[in-house]
C-alpha cells in the first residue's frame, strides 16, 4: 500500500474548501486505502502507520519532493524558468497572482501535512498496548514535522494560520486568523524542544534528536538569534556527523555521514526535482535551469571550487544508465529523471558550519566563524581564509557566497536575502511586498477572517 495515500483520511487539503463535499455516499464512495481515524490509533500498528503516512505526505511533489524547496531557489537567482507553464513564471518573475496552482498546491500540502501531525499529537496519547518511550518518539516525529512545515509557511507567506488541533469537519472552526510571525516561530521552537527531548539519535529519513537541534539552529539564525544559532550548530557539529570527503559524495550519495535529515525517494516514492531540470535530451522537461539569463548561479563560484562541476554539468557529465552527457550548464545536482531516486537533503552537516560561521561573526568571533568556513571551503578545494584578510562585513559577505553554492538548489538562496536585507539589492525587487508570497485566493474567499498580503 503507498505510505503516501495509506492514511490519507487523516488529511485536510488546506484550510478550507477542500475538506469534504455534500455528494452522497454512492457518489463519493470511502477509498479502501483509506481509514477512519478513530480506527488508525487503536493500536501500536496503526499508531506506526500514521507516521508513516505523515512523512508520505511530504514526499509529494507539492512539498519537500519538488516545489516547497526549489522555488526558493526559482524565486531567486539560482534558477531561471526555461520551460512552458505559466504558473512557474509568475514565480520567476516575482509577480504571483492570488491563485497562482504552485503555490495553491504548496499551501494545501503543507497544511495537509500538519493536520496529519495534528492527529497524531492529539490521538497517540491514548493509544494502547504502546511504551510511553515508543508514544513519546511518535509524538515528537509528529512535532519536529509539523514544525518544519510551520518553517516553510511563515518564511513564504509572513503570519500564517496557527493550528495545532486536528481539523475533521469544515465547518466554522476552520475561520481562522492569521497568527504573527514571532508567535509562529515561537511554536517551532516549543515544538522543537519537545520534540529533541524524546526522539531518538538515529533514524534514517525520519526525525531524530540532531535534526531537532539542527533546525533550531536555522530558525535562530532566522530571528538573528545568534548565539543560540551558534550553539546549536556546534552541537551538531560535535554530534555524530562528518563531512563527507567530497562535495559530489555529500549530494549523491543516499544518506552519506553529514545527512542529518534526507527525505527518501525511490522508484516507488519519486522525486520530480531531476524531472523538473534536466533537458529533455536527458529524460526531463527542463521547466528550471540554472543556466537561463535571468540565474547567476554559473558565475557565483571561485576558481577551483569543485562543487560547480559537481552541481552543474560542465558537458561531460554522464547519468548512470543512460546514453550521452548533459550539456554544459545544466544541473546534475539531482541525475534520476526516470524513476526519481533522488534523495532530498533536507538538513546537511556544511549547513551548520555556515550556520556557526554566520552566527559567530555576527558576534564578532571573527576567528572562530573562519574555523566553521574553512571546514566546508577547504573540502570544496578553495584556500582557507585567512584573519588577517577579513573584517566583518568582508566575512559575512564571504559567507553569504559560500551558502550560496554550498546549498544550491536545496532551497536556501530565497530565504538567505530576504531575512538578512538584501533580498530587493540583490534581485532588483523594487516592490517589497513580493518578498511574500499572496495567500491563496480560496483561503479568502472561503475564510472571512483570513487576510491577504499587501500588494496582492
Amino acid at each position: 500500500m503507498n505510505i503516501r495515500s495509506k492514511f490519507y483520511g487523516l488529511a485536510l487539503l488546506g484550510l478550507l474548501g477542500l475538506a469534504s463535499t455534500s455528494c452522497s455516499d454512492f457518489l463519493n464512495p470511502e477509498p479502501l486505502n483509506s481509514i477512519d481515524r478513530d480506527v488508525a490509533f487503536t493500536d501500536l500498528a496503526g499508531a506506526q502507520g500514521a507516521v508513516v503516512g505523515l512523512y508520505g505526505n511530504l514526499t509529494s511533489a507539492n512539498n519537500l519532493g519538488l516545489r516547497v524547496p526549489i522555488f526558493a531557489d526559482l524565486l531567486a537567482d539560482n534558477l531561471d524558468h526555461t520551460g512552458t507553464f505559466p504558473s512557474f513564471a509568475q514565480l520567476k518573475s516575482r509577480n504571483p497572482l492570488p491563485d497562482n496552482a504552485e503555490l495553491n498546491s504548496m499551501y494545501s500540502s503543507l497544511y495537509s501535512t500538519i493536520n496529519r501531525a495534528n492527529n497524531i499529537i492529539a490521538q497517540i496519547p491514548n493509544t494502547t498496548g504502546i511504551s510511553d518511550a515508543v508514544r513519546g518518539q511518535l509524538i515528537g516525529e509528529a512535532q519536529f514535522v509539523r514544525a518544519y512545515c510551520y518553517f516553510m509557511l511563515t518564511n513564504y507567506w509572513g503570519d500564517v494560520a496557527l493550528v495545532l488541533t486536528p481539523t475533521t469537519t469544515p465547518d466554522n472552526s476552520l475561520f481562522v486568523s492569521r497568527t504573527p510571525r514571532e508567535q509562529v516561530y515561537n511554536q517551532i521552537r516549543t515544538d522543537l524542544d519537545a520534540a529533541e527531548s524524546v526522539l531518538p539519535a538515529a533514524n534514517v529519513g525520519r526525525a531524530t534528536r540532531w535534526s531537532a537541534i539542527a533546525l533550531k539552529s536555522r530558525l535562530a539564525l532566522y530571528r538573528q538569534q545568534w548565539a543560540d544559532a551558534a550553539r546549536f550548530a556546534d552541537q551538531v557539529i560535535a554530534g555524530p556527523f562528518t563531512l563527507a570527503s567530497t562535495y559530489r559524495a555529500a549530494i549523491a550519495t543516499r544518506n552519506p555521514t553529514e545527512s542529518i535529515w534526507e527525505i527518501q525517494f525511490d522508484a516507488q516514492v519519486q522525486s520530480s526535482y531531476a524531472f523538473f531540470m534536466l533537458p529533455t535530451a536527458n529524460g526531463g522537461r527542463f521547466e528550471m535551469s540554472p543556466g537561463g539569463q535571468r540565474a547567476t548561479l554559473l558565475t557565483a563560484y571561485e576558481t577551483g571550487d569543485q562543487r560547480r562541476s559537481a552541481t552543474i554539468s560542465d558537458g561531460t557529465f554522464q547519468i548512470v544508465g543512460r546514453t550521452g552527457t548533459v550539456a554544459q550548464g545544466n544541473q546534475i545536482k539531482y541525475f534520476d529523471p526516470g524513476t526519481g531516486t533522488d534523495t532530498f537533503k533536507a538538513i546537511r552537516l556544511a549547513e551548520m558550519f555556515l550556520n556557526s560561521a554566520e552566527a559567530k561573526a555576527q558576534q564578532q568571533d571573527i576567528p572562530g566563524a573562519l574555523v566553521a568556513l574553512n571546514r566546508v571551503r577547504t573540502r570544496a578545494g578553495l584556500p582557507a581564509l585567512l584573519a588577517a584578510n577579513v573584517t566583518q562585513t568582508s566575512l559575512l559577505e564571504a559567507i553569504e557566497r559560500e551558502r550560496r553554492v554550498e546549498l544550491a538548489l536545496e532551497g536556501h538562496r530565497w530565504f538567505d536575502l530576504i531575512r538578512t536585507g538584501r533580498a530587493q539589492s540583490v534581485l532588483g525587487i523594487t516592490d517589497a511586498t513580493r518578498l511574500l508570497m499572496p495567500i491563496p485566493n480560496r483561503e479568502i474567499v472561503n475564510n472571512p477572517n483570513m487576510k491577504q498580503n499587501p500588494g496582492y
